[in-house]
């Protein structure tokens, strides 16, 4: 039974800035391993840069075809984020750096044997600011460290 991502408003007490930024990273990549399109444009601005794995998006539109139908659509995926590490800049701009690894499968055949899974380790770096009272993604470049398996996953 596939587990259902939390929505983009969490409920309870309001989140402290520091709190808020660091769940746009989490809810961005969770929004890819549920293909959660809600949850996707929650936390990312319309004019959003990324520059991931030498994919360059500019523009919500972009990164939408790019990565969210190709990643989030076309293969399972798990995205682990740590070592996150939150500069609170201004009231509306901060800075994030965290270490990634993400396992990413043929959809159904993850835990077959054989070429199913690619799997990277990367250090991301994230430019989040707020607007009208919420903290979205409006930058993330990445540097990867390592990769393991069949790139060719990665066509869907």
């Amino acid at each position: 039974m596939p587990v259902t991502p939390l929505p983009a408003k969490l409920a309870g007490p309001p989140l402290s800035d520091r709190e808020a930024i660091t769940d746009v990273c989490y809810a961005a990549f969770a929004s890819l391993d549920h293909a959660d399109e809600q949850l996707f444009m929650s936390v990312i601005t319309p004019d959003i840069h990324t520059d991931v794995a030498g994919t360059i998006c500019n523009g919500v539109d972009e990164l939408k075809a790019k990565v969210f139908e190709r990643i989030g659509k076309k293969l399972d995926t798990i995205h682990y984020l740590t070592n996150i590490r939150v500069s609170v800049d201004t009231p509306t701009t901060a800075r994030v750096t965290f270490a990634g690894q993400a396992v990413h499968c043929r959809i159904g055949k993850g835990s077959e044997p054989g070429p199913n899974r690619y799997t990277t380790g990367a250090n991301y770096r994230c430019v989040v600011v707020k607007s009208d009272g919420v903290w979205k993604m409006k930058e993330m470049e990445s540097y990867y460290i390592w990769a393991e398996g069949d790139p060719s996953v990665m066509e869907g």
